[in-house]
């Protein structure tokens, strides 16, 4: 068995409309995630660096239509974000799954893996993701969906603010899982987090209770802290012997950082023996890399070993021949990361302990490509009387006791995320990633990886940054960590808001504000350092249509429902309206001498089939009734010519609602999980409407042909 090859990329998107999408994720970079992620997750077409104005645009549409996502760790994230997806963060812990949730009409798409949502994570690296489509109406696909749902719940009680799309993403899920939930074994893939219990206890639990550990591979970038010498249940190693017999192999997979694919310097056989090279040939016109290790020479034979540890000879002359040509060379001393004496106390308690080499460079299609590892695997097999099998854990998890034998919380263990599944068949390590080099103890020194110190994250002091774009305001709230604030300045879009040589106490309030393409969040600036919040907005289907353009008049609006004009085209006629903006076009173009009721009812029949769309998502229904460009809009436009004795009558707004109320009242919803949901928010607005038919007050006060449109548009209710 051999793991499959791939950009995650093109993993992602599925050939039809996403409905929510939820991410998860260490390190993140906001950049890659708007112009490359999203766009393929939410199928944009614009260029996000050629058309950069329509491409946010665009990008802002849909995601007023599509719940989105992401969970980040708090101090691991990069400034940038421009979009107002939910960006929500956690704090309180080190928060460390790698996972993906998109959400279908008929099914679910699922991965999880150790790619961070950076440039790195999903395509720098060598990463390793599960990925699996899972059908709402299958047992075992709606088994492992409840599992992750549950995972969601206990994220959102870690995020330092909830926002509002993981609420939207999980009723949408939630509306289309069965009633009677399956049993988290109905499933062959195993969610395994460590918000519940440590996750080693888990995998454990996933064996048959008589069975025996034979052989146990990990591969990872990271490891435990070479902190003791003693084997015991504190440690990785010593956690999973428990289990192992007496002869077990254990196998550490390590990242080889510093491989080099071109000789260097000419050395001596004698001088390199035990130590680790590589040898160049041509496979087809491809060059190959085969890195060995040679044990001994003989008069004529070079005994050496391969990068699979089985032991090879070839004519010593050809050896000689290749040095010369520079076609077999000693590789530098590999860099390797890995706990040397836990992994020594383990060679006492396994029946063998193999080391292995991840190299970081290799040819691949003929080209060197640096890939460093950071993928995550545990490989487990044993034997269950007269049965053998292997059990696989990948995910976000390292090798290390905060990853894998803590539960998460109370600034113990990581937040850690896996898939485990059984497979029946005895694999080991090098079965699943062959690119591995066995190579002895004698052939690298293994080493600790050194990290930085952290300086304070002054971005915790911001308890939330909210943005209500129906009020049009800004709001700064501060936790308790501000009360350590040295001088502060508050910046948004270059745009100081506040400022001070002390802590800060009151929020930092801001009306007339507007949320710019050019970025979404705010910057506390502290001792000349930015520390960027993102910025969560309340209710994005009350974002403006364009941030920069006026509100669309009532003409447009119709224009647009009727589906005469386009959206982009609408935005560049109410820009030509406002006040100052020159000669251009005039939408009363349009209309000749202006609009009249079949124009009017052409927008509302419109707007009907929109709504009958049975792809058209929960949030996408509400953005056209609720919306800066629905028919909410248009019909608020109307109300206000009445009240302003505008170029609209009373009679002619209540003529306009009456149909319109009816227009509403004849959709047809398809069945589908969402009908009622889409039920709902039409008869709330339909309620509205109703309201606001009543607040014009028609009377007939001596007009017979009043009280026959009132008769004809009588409306029962909902």
């Amino acid at each position: 068995m051999k793991i499959a090859s791939g950009r995650i990329l093109d993993r992602l998107p599925a050939e039809e409309a996403c409905l929510g999408a939820f991410f998860s994720s260490y390190t993140f970079d906001p950049a890659f995630f708007e112009d490359h992620v999203l766009r393929s997750v939410l199928r944009l077409t614009s260029d996000p660096v050629e058309q950069a104005e329509r491409y946010h645009h665009e990008a802002r549409r849909a995601l007023q239509e599509t719940p989105v996502v992401a969970v980040v760790d708090a101090g691991e994230r990069r400034p940038g974000r421009r979009l107002p997806f939910d960006l929500l963060e956690v704090s309180s812990t080190v928060f460390h799954p790698k996972a993906v949730l998109l959400l279908y009409r008929e099914h679910a798409r699922l991965m999880v893996g150790s790619g961070n949502l950076t440039f790195s994570g999903y395509g720098g690296n060598t990463e390793l993701f599960l990925h699996t489509d899972l059908a709402y109406d299958d047992p075992a696909g709606a088994a492992l969906l409840t599992s992750f749902d549950e995972h969601l719940g206990r994220v959102q009680d870690l995020v330092r603010r909830r926002g509002t799309q993981l609420d939207l993403l999980r009723e949408e899920l939630l509306r289309r899982l069965p009633v009677e939930r399956s049993s988290p074994a109905a499933s062959r893939l195993r969610l395994l987090d460590s918000t519940t219990r440590p996750i080693v206890e888990q995998l454990v639990d996933l064996l048959p209770a008589d069975a025996t550990i034979h052989s146990l591979g990990l591969l990872a970038p990271f490891y435990e802290r070479d902190d003791a010498r003693e084997l015991d249940t504190r440690s990785v190693f010593g956690a999973l012997a428990a289990r192992a017999t007496d002869g077990a192999v254990l196998d550490v997979g390590v990242s080889w950082d510093n491989p080099s694919v071109q000789a260097t310097e000419a050395c001596e056989l004698e001088e390199g023996l035990g130590q680790v090279w590589t040898w160049v040939r041509t496979d087809s016109g491809t060059r190959v890399l085969e890195h060995l290790v040679p044990t001994s020479l003989g008069p004529r034979t070079l005994h050496y070993t391969d990068a699979a540890g089985q032991g090879r000879r070839c004519p010593l002359q050809d050896a000689h021949a290749a040095i010369e040509a520079r076609t077999l060379w000693l590789q530098p001393a590999p860099v390797a990361f890995a706990p040397r004496n836990a992994i020594a106390a383990a060679a006492e308690r396994f029946g063998k302990v193999r080391r292995w080499l991840h190299p970081a460079t290799r040819f691949l299609d003929g080209r060197p490509v640096h890939r460093p590892l950071h993928a995550k695997l545990l490989v487990v097999g044993f034997r269950a009387g007269r049965t053998e099998g292997t059990l696989l854990l990948l995910g976000s998890p390292n090798m290390s006791r905060r990853a894998l034998l803590m539960r998460a919380g109370g600034g113990q263990g990581n937040v850690e995320l896996a898939l485990a599944f059984r497979l029946d068949q005895l694999l080991e390590l090098r079965d699943l990633v062959p690119e591995l080099v066995h190579a002895p103890a004698s052939a690298f020194e293994l080493r600790e990886r050194e990290f930085p110190e952290v300086g304070p994250n002054y971005a915790l002091a911001i308890d939330e940054a909210s943005h209500d774009p129906r009020s049009e305001t800004l709001r700064v709230t501060w936790s308790p960590l501000a009360a350590a604030l040295p001088a502060w300045r508050l910046t948004y879009d270059g745009r100081e808001l506040a400022r001070s040589l002390e802590h800060p106490i009151e929020p930092v309030s801001l009306d007339g504000f507007v949320l710019q393409p050019a970025t979404a969040e705010v910057v506390l600036h502290v001792d000349g350092r930015e520390y960027p919040v993102p910025i969560l907005v309340t209710d994005l289907v009350a974002l403006p249509a364009a941030p920069a353009a006026p509100a669309l008049g009532l003409e447009e609006l119709l224009l647009l429902l009727a589906r005469r004009i386009g959206s982009e085209r609408a935005v560049q006629l109410a820009k030509r309206r406002a006040p100052g903006a020159g000669e251009g076009d005039d939408p009363s173009s349009f209309f000749g001498e202006g609009f009249g009721p079949t124009d009017v009812f052409r927008a509302w029949w419109a707007v009907a089939e929109g709504l009958s769309d049975p792809t058209l998502s929960v949030p996408g229904f509400r953005l056209r009734l609720e919306g800066s460009l629905g028919v909410g809009a248009a019909w608020s436009c109307m109300m206000a010519a009445a009240e302003d004795e505008g170029s609209l009558s009373v009679e002619e707004v209540w003529f306009y609602g009456a149909e319109l109320l009816r227009t509403l009242g004849e959709v047809e919803l398809a069945p589908a999980d969402d009908r009622e949901a889409k039920r709902s928010l039409l008869e709330a607005f339909r309620v509205g409407v109703r309201a606001d038919l009543a607040s014009l007050g028609l009377e007939v006060n001596g007009r017979p042909w009043v009280d026959r449109v009132l008769s004809f548009y009588v409306d029962p209710g909902p």
